[in-house]
């Protein structure tokens, strides 16, 4: 095939499910597009969808019977190209020539890696759940963030449902950390989350987001020896 998308355009994101592809390209907009790949010698446009920001991982799943992507990327403002922060995107895929971003919901100044470490990302299909890390830093002891977020997902709906903090603000800037550190990971048994980040474990109701336990890996630390948080 040619180039793909406009020109100037990267590819950001492609899923491949049965003779379909689904491609998100970008620059200053997010052409989401679905393409018959059933003939890879003949790939034909099927249809496509422009929107703000961009996707970098694209999940599938089924909503109440319907399926739809899943988007996780990135917010842009349209004019300026500034980054916003993280987004998440519900697409409606049922018609293929006319897909349609069904929900949206932006953090801003968020970031998540996700976008780029897909195992960090979790849906849990039967309750319709996403579980999604998200990080925040100002460079002050104000405002920083490191944990997961927990997101009920429907139709037409993309809502927080609560977040698991695995440091204090203040002690993100001001903390004694080891050097080395976990990447974000999540795993659900018995309604109980448990999630690995950075220095910590933490274990989680998932019904009520309240927190059962919690083990600080970097606890008694020789403070003589201290790395930055991240």
């Amino acid at each position: 095939t040619g180039h793909l998308g406009k020109d100037n355009e990267s590819v950001f994101a492609v899923r491949f499910m049965g003779p379909r592809a689904y491609i998100v390209t970008f620059e200053r907009t997010d052409p989401f597009y679905i393409y018959d790949v059933a003939d890879p010698a003949d790939m034909k446009e099927l249809g496509k969808l422009e929107i703000p920001g961009f996707s970098s991982y694209l999940h599938p799943v089924t909503i109440d019977g319907v399926p739809m992507i899943l988007g996780v990327g990135e917010e842009v403002d349209e004019e300026s190209g500034v980054r916003v922060g993280l987004k998440i995107s519900l697409y409606n895929i049922t018609d293929a020539a006319n897909p349609t971003e069904n929900a949206k919901y932006v953090d801003e100044g968020a970031y998540s890696t996700a976008g780029h470490d897909f195992k960090s990302l979790r849906f849990l299909t039967v309750n319709q759940k996403l579980i999604v890390p998200k990080n925040e830093y100002t460079y002050t002891d104000n405002d920083n963030f490191d944990g997961f977020v927990v997101y009920d997902i429907a139709l037409g709906s993309i809502t927080e449902s609560f977040d698991i903090e695995h440091a204090s603000s203040y002690d993100m800037y001001h903390g004694c950390w080891y050097d080395a550190y976990m990447p974000p990971r999540s795993f659900v048994f018995q309604s109980k989350l448990t999630t690995i980040l950075s220095h910590s474990v933490i274990s989680t109701n998932l019904a009520g987001g309240e927190q059962l336990w919690s083990l600080n890996l970097d606890e008694g630390l020789n403070n003589t020896v201290c790395s930055s948080y991240f």
